[in-house]
């Protein structure tokens, strides 16, 4: 496959270029590149080309949601959305997510149907807080607990977030970086030392930054309080996830983290529920009991209360956001989209285009509007094509 007169990002610039895949894999980028006898060829003239968008941290989408049963479909519209590598998050009770794994490694056969989706993201029972009705499937670090989980994940728990004020939690840190799982701080009130601790031990992720986190009391009038936010910002061990709908996080929030951490320490995540990457508008069934709207600007909120629920973004979305409302350039965003989430999951083959790494590709138009999708060499999604 020959990908012709597109703007190419390589090495952190635009450039007109083509992109010859073979196989699985970038085969070659040049200014020019001779088609070969009987080549498919993609004309990508007024159009960007980049790496697929991953996503660290997603629930659901539209109508799917992995942890209801839905992995085959989940998969399916990643790939509309653009996103070529995702990590599926679950919350539940030690025994759900149990089965909630196992049901996805048999439905998915062990991932090999479904490669764009990358194991299993356990937001819980590991977190010191929860949202109303969730405080019940929260559990205390023990031996038992996570070895349970671990089987029953097979090798395919990516990340487990944790709260670092929980008993031995530096214990567990150092016992998943020792079986090469991810550790991400989350739903916390700890303290600048209790962080620091965990982060001694080898976490390195922050979940959804700011969102779960307690905002710092003065103790003395007139003196300004430091909290585990400011220490988090300092910290260059760590990468933080940033839902940046609006909604979540303050823009100003989102701006003053991606000035002191950089575009290599944030990756902006979707957190996405049921609903999101729907067209904006009221639906039922979606949750048991419940109306809700849908706006990527408000997230998912039920009716009639207007409680938020969670996140409308897609990646799509939040690559959108850092180009049009945080001024970012397309290379920038990318990094915060593509490139940084590969590297918090040790993606050395994605992320990025060049010579040898998967032909995870999208094209967009000067819109920002995804036209198709290539996963590992072949065309999943085109735009100008009716969807299943």
């Amino acid at each position: 496959m020959l990908i012709k007169n597109g703007m190419v990002l390589l090495d952190g610039q635009l450039r007109e270029c083509c992109v010859q895949l073979e196989s699985n894999r970038i085969a070659e980028i040049a200014p020019t590149i001779r088609e070969r006898p009987g080549e498919f060829v993609i004309d990508a003239a007024d159009h960007y080309v980049l790496p697929g968008f991953i996503d660290l941290h997603t629930h659901g989408l539209q109508d799917a949601m992995p942890q209801r049963g839905d992995w085959l479909r989940y998969a399916r519209l990643q790939l509309e959305h653009g996103v070529t590598a995702c990590v599926p998050t679950l919350f539940a009770a030690p025994e759900e997510l149990i089965d909630s794994m196992r049901q996805g490694l048999a439905e998915t056969d062990r991932f090999r149907r479904t490669p764009n989706l990358l194991g299993f993201r356990l937001e819980f029972p590991y977190v010191a807080k929860a949202g109303a009705g969730l405080a019940s499937a929260l559990r205390p670090i023990t031996p038992e607990t996570t070895q349970a989980l671990f089987e029953a994940g097979e090798g395919f728990i990516r990340i487990w977030d944790i709260s670092p004020e929980l008993p031995d939690a530096e214990a567990f840190v150092r016992w998943a970086c020792d079986h090469s799982i991810v550790t991400s701080l989350a739903h916390t009130s700890a303290t600048i030392e209790q962080a620091r601790r965990v982060v001694e031990a080898g976490l390195r992720l922050v979940t959804h930054f700011y969102d779960t986190f307690d905002v710092p009391t003065m103790t003395d009038p007139g003196v300004y309080p430091a909290g585990l936010t400011d220490y988090i910002l300092v910290e260059d061990r760590l990468t933080v996830e940033i839902i940046p709908d609006g909604v979540h996080v303050h823009p100003l929030l989102v701006e003053k983290t991606l000035r002191c951490k950089g575009l290599d320490r944030v990756a902006f995540v979707t957190d996405s529920v049921l609903g999101a990457g729907s067209p904006p508008g009221v639906y039922d069934g979606l949750y048991e009991g419940a109306r809700v709207e849908v706006t990527p600007d408000r997230g998912v909120r039920r009716i009639p209360d207007d409680a938020l629920s969670g996140s409308a973004m897609t990646q799509l979305r939040c690559f959108q956001q850092a180009v049009r409302r945080f001024g970012r350039s397309i290379p920038e965003a990318s990094v915060l989209c593509s490139r940084t989430p590969a590297h918090v999951l040790g993606l050395n083959d994605q992320g990025v285009l060049d010579r040898g790494m998967r032909a995870n590709i999208i094209l967009l138009d000067r819109e920002l509007n995804l036209k198709m999708t290539i996963m590992d060499g072949e065309i999943v999604y085109r735009a100008d094509e009716p969807q299943r």
